[in-house]
């Protein structure tokens, strides 16, 4: 298992155990681990190699091209 799985798996575990321990908890234990998922996407694709964006650029250069010409077509 990958580190991404078992942190999936604990975070739906402390989510379901809140239900049955105190309802209230839920929203705020849901909230932060919300938070806790957009602050490690942005982690990750802050951390990702020059030929990963470079490879990201020509893919989207691709799509805009392709875009551009399907609707001069």
């Amino acid at each position: 298992m990958t580190t991404k799985t078992i942190l999936f798996f604990i975070g739906i575990a402390v989510l379901i155990g809140s239900l049955f321990v105190d309802t209230r908890l839920t929203p705020i234990i849901g909230a932060v681990l919300l938070l806790g998922a957009i602050v490690y996407g942005w982690a990750a694709n802050r951390s990702a190699s020059d030929a990963n964006l470079r490879k990201a650029e020509r893919a989207t250069r691709r799509q805009r091209d392709k875009h551009y010409h399907d609707q001069a077509s």
